[in-house]
């Protein structure tokens, strides 16, 4: 273990154990408490954690934030897909693309460049799908509806987060063509990659059916799930392709291939979040440079990058209204699609390893990502909530009527 990293790493295993208690008691995200721990421990609080680059930490954070981005590919829902058919995925896939548009147009237009616009218009799957489960959505058809718009939202986060990241790194235009010619190349190999384990499936099913089992004692699946992983990493990085893209390949290849997987998902999930996926929201507070006289300055600008990521959303989500869904309905989905905390503060995370986002614009968007985490939830729960009370109240009366 490198010197020094003794006490961060007892400081930040004590913050992954204590902060989703904290979380609940005050009714906050579980990231956003892990990221404020890590303000308070790192050099922009009391300063007691060490050097937030201490290379064994960093090592920890990096392969938290791999973990974080396998357990999103995890999360795409094929099944869902399939089941639907595509065309029903039509709608999800022009309100992302007009609420990316509008939000990098706002970014360039206001100076603040690409990587904050990526960030501004991103859409992620956990506090959603939080919120649909606290609310006893699961099943309706504005849970599945909401469900759907997140996951492709984050898929196509994914997809434009690679696309940056080739062009940031680009010198010239031959260098974006071989670029995406590497990642193409990589898509191709996850073809045959799922090809091949497709076919395995048929002829070979006892091994699969030893991945989703839930009381393996070698945990097979487990091996085989972070297996993937790693192996894509390294596959993206022998392609000069961001390295966490692979990660979150091969969560959706798994995903794909095994869909009997909620007990594997939940032993991935388990060990993830557990530990590693809370170091890595820790270590971003501890690298953020904080101060009050920094938010009192950007105040304004933190103010109108909240506005904008409600106006990004909305706007677009207004065609929810073609499925009959009511303004209250509509308003709560776009909110919630709205915050996207986690993957706000991957793409900061991305940006500022290229050198491409300056640490106070970080800390900025990442500031108003926070905000937005807590405000726009709040609201949509309560929207939520009042309808799920009209709609009790309604059915006792109708029930009353009938006796």
């Amino acid at each position: 273990m490198q010197s020094g990293a003794e006490l961060a790493l007892v400081l930040m295993t004590t913050g992954a154990i204590a902060m989703p208690a904290v979380a609940r008691k005050i009714a906050i995200p579980v990231a956003v408490t892990e990221i404020l721990y890590g303000v308070v421990i790192g050099p922009s609080g009391f300063d007691i954690a060490g050097d937030p680059h201490n290379p064994f930490i960093v090592f920890l954070a990096e392969l938290g934030f791999a973990f974080f981005l396998f357990l999103a590919g995890l999360e795409i829902d094929f099944r869902g897909i399939e089941r639907k058919g595509l065309r029903s995925w039509l709608m999800p896939v022009v309100t992302s693309l007009m609420s990316f548009g509008l939000a990098i147009s706002a970014a360039m237009a206001m100076g603040w460049g690409l990587w904050v616009g990526l960030a501004l218009g991103a859409t992620a799957v956990p506090l959603l799908l939080a919120v649909v489960r606290e609310s006893g959505l699961q099943g309706s058809e504005l849970g599945a509806t909401m469900i759907t718009f997140a996951a492709m939202g984050e898929l196509l986060t994914i997809i434009f987060l690679s696309l940056v990241e080739i062009s940031q790194h680009a010198q010239s235009s031959m260098d974006v063509f071989l670029g995406v010619g590497r990642l193409l190349l990589l898509c191709l190999a996850i073809v045959v990659v799922v090809v091949l384990l497709r076919t395995a499936l048929w002829w070979f099913p006892a091994p699969f059916t030893r991945i989703v089992a839930h009381d393996d004692p070698s945990e097979f699946g487990v091996r085989v799930g972070f297996g993937l992983m790693f192996v894509f990493i390294g596959l993206a990085m022998m392609a000069h392709v961001e390295p966490f893209l692979g990660a979150f390949v091969a969560g959706a290849l798994l995903s794909f291939v095994v869909r009997e997987a909620e007990a594997l998902e939940h032993k991935l999930a388990s060990m993830a979040y557990g530990f590693f996926v809370p170091v890595f929201f820790i270590h971003v507070g501890l690298r953020l440079e904080v101060t009050p006289s920094l938010l009192l300055e950007n105040g304004a600008m933190i103010g109108l990058i909240l506005g904008i990521m409600m106006l990004v959303k909305q706007l677009p989500g207004l065609l929810l209204f073609a499925r009959g869904f009511k303004a209250r309905d509509v308003v709560a989905t776009n909110l919630l699609l709205a915050a996207p905390l986690t993957l706000v503060i991957a793409i900061m995370d991305l940006g500022s390893r290229a050198g491409a986002v300056a640490p106070e614009t970080e800390v900025v968007v990442i500031t108003a990502g926070i905000l937005a985490s807590l405000i726009f939830p709040t609201v949509a729960r309560k929207m939520l909530r009042s309808e799920a009370a009209e709609k009790a109240a309604l059915k006792a009366g109708s029930q009353a009527a009938s006796h």
